[in-house]
């Protein structure tokens, strides 16, 4: 059978407001759906209005027990409502990275009691019959309730009073104290737990929460509500920088920070303001702080937990005409640099170890077995059978595909490891001693290599004499049976951008193979269809990665293959010119 309800003059107000609070949650998060403080805002006072929704109903219901799930329907916004004003602090006063784990604490006990004021008798037992209408009794978990419910308050009041104590600027001091003041006024609403454990006060709640909604819109309305403007969009741009972001006064001591210091340097704003950025330094770090413009300076910082971290400094003076008023410090973690870095290192010591064994140890075996062959094949040639002398024709073969690989393997690991300096080169010149280096292949397959315009880079010469010769003695290399192979060597020029093309007629390939051909060791034909090792190619792509370019390839088989070297003319000017 359907709830009877009446209305009670009682109900009047809490209906008002309730309807009057929602219509502003909805303007407030129309206007400002993108700030999180505005939402936070706006679900708060959504709460207070499932609160009086709740209670009007609970007036008006003339049975018990449909009274019973308003009144518990109404409590459970309650029991979310600290929750929701200690999240809305923290984000006001820019704690929330802070304080991530005391809000998911909060929001956690809030839903289980909102869970439990919902679904069982141990906030609210029953209702009674008052004068203004039906009212909870409390049951057995109502003052643990109300407990935590103080608790949750009060913890948020601390936090408004350590940031209002720790506040320099007196606008915002003003503007904190203002919003302590608006919240101690709402607290008084808790007047209205009285009747639930037997007080006959008439509940009244609704008084201090509308003084609260004036008092408190009326902040937010001029000071979040107001049009972006150019100070108000900076200062969201510092809030989402990756780069810690410090501004301090003549005296060196800091005055603002965005929120990347926390999450670099460990410490929350109220704790940081105010002390010099000098103190903030690792006693092992022999660098001087100055207000002298600099830019990417590193520096040693000490965490709050007391570790040790790398940073890299660039400073700006603040000045008013020709006295110093202070500085803008940015602090960019440079950790995961400074451990990539090592990882270099270590793997090039590791490629240096492999090029001295690949260069001693390595080739020592081989001279001995090349040694011994020859002179198996000087002395006993008489003496060897035909088969014996097919083996050690084999031997000697195997031995030399070996040093051929091992020196290919040393080429490639010394790319990066013993490169030199960066300097102009002339690809034309370098191209004409490729071909001419390249003679009496040319002449044996009865080829041509035509070199075109080529420009000067900046590279390191023997590198690009490597990559030319590789790709071009595979031009000759890879020809169709039957056809003189035809080289041809240009390039085109792009602002700073040089695309050096190498043309050839021959066998080509399919495109699907386009990238695994410039993969160490990989072959598109048998050993005993072309002689190789299967790593030029993958040389060719270091070296014009090591330059800061690329290497691409366009075939089709049967008719030639295209090679594109791009390089640019000149290096950036922060360009390693050493590997």
């Amino acid at each position: 059978m359907p709830a009877v309800y009446h209305f009670r003059s009682s109900a009047l107000p809490w209906i008002v407001i309730a309807a009057l609070l929602l219509l502003l949650a909805v303007i407030i998060l129309i206007l400002q759906r993108g700030n999180r403080v505005a939402r936070l805002f706006c679900l708060m006072i959504a709460l207070v209005a499932v609160w009086f929704g709740g209670f009007a109903a609970m007036f008006c219901c003339a049975d018990p027990s449909a009274a019973a799930l308003w009144g518990r329907v109404g409590l459970a916004g309650v029991a979310l409502l600290p929750a929701a004003i200690y999240d809305f602090t923290a984000t006001a006063l820019r704690i929330h990275a802070a304080r991530g784990k005391v809000i998911a604490g909060i929001w956690a006990v809030a839903a289980m009691f909102a869970a439990l004021t919902l679904l069982t008798g141990g906030v609210v037992a029953r209702v009674a019959l008052h004068p203004w209408g039906f009212y909870p009794v409390a049951g057995p978990l109502a003052y643990t309730f109300v407990a935590a419910f103080a608790v949750a308050l009060g913890a948020h009041l601390v936090e408004y009073y350590r940031a209002w104590s720790a506040e320099p600027d007196r606008l915002r001091k003003r503007r904190l104290r203002n919003l302590m003041i608006a919240f101690a006024i709402v607290y008084l609403g808790a007047i209205d737990f009285g009747p639930m454990f037997g007080s006959t006060l008439r509940p009244i709640g609704y008084v201090p929460v509308v003084a609260f909604v004036l008092f408190a819109s009326r902040a937010i309305r001029r000071h979040r509500l107001r049009p972006v403007s150019a100070a108000r969009a900076a200062r969201e741009i510092l809030e989402t920088m990756a780069d810690a972001l410090f501004v301090l006064d003549g005296a060196g001591k800091i005055r603002v920070v965005n929120g990347a210091v926390r999450a670099i340097f460990g410490y929350p704003e109220l704790e940081i303001v105010g002390k010099p950025l000098v103190a903030l330094l690792d006693p092992s770090d022999e660098g001087i702080l100055s207000f002298d413009a600099v830019r990417d300076r590193e520096h040693v910082f000490r965490h709050r937990d007391a570790h040790r971290f790398e940073v890299s400094l660039s400073i700006s003076p603040l000045r008013e005409g020709e006295a110093l008023a202070g500085a803008v410090v940015i602090a960019r973690d440079i950790r995961a640099r400074k451990r990539a870095e090592e990882q270099l290192r270590q793997s090039n010591r590791e490629l240096e170890d492999f090029a001295y064994v690949a260069s001693h140890d390595l080739q020592e075996p081989l001279r001995k077995i090349q040694a011994f062959g020859d002179r198996l094949r000087a002395r006993y040639a008489g003496a060897l059978t035909a088969e014996g002398a097919d083996y050690v024709e084999r031997m000697q073969r195997a031995a030399g595909r070996m040093q051929t690989l091992i020196n290919d393997l040393l080429t490639f690991s010394r790319i990066t490891t013993k490169g030199q300096p960066f300097v102009p080169v002339d690809l034309g010149a370098v191209a004409r001693e490729v071909v001419h280096d390249l003679e009496m292949r040319i002449h044996d397959s009865g080829g041509e290599v035509v070199v075109g315009e080529l420009p000067t880079v900046e590279a390191d010469p023997l590198q690009m004499r490597q990559m030319l010769q590789n790709l071009v003695g595979n031009a000759l290399k890879f020809h169709r049976p039957g056809v003189a192979p035809h080289v041809e060597l240009s390039a085109v020029i792009d602002d700073n951008t040089a695309r050096v093309c190498i043309a050839d007629n021959g066998i080509g390939f399919e495109e699907k193979h386009a990238n695994r051909i410039f993969t160490m060791f990989e072959r598109l034909h048998s050993r005993q269809t072309y002689e190789g090792t299967g790593i030029g190619l993958a040389i060719c792509r270091k070296i014009a990665e090591r330059h800061g370019g690329e290497i691409a390839a366009t075939s089709r088989p049967g008719q030639g293959s295209l090679f594109t070297v791009t390089l640019p003319v000149q290096q950036s000017e922060g360009e390693e010119r050493h590997a």
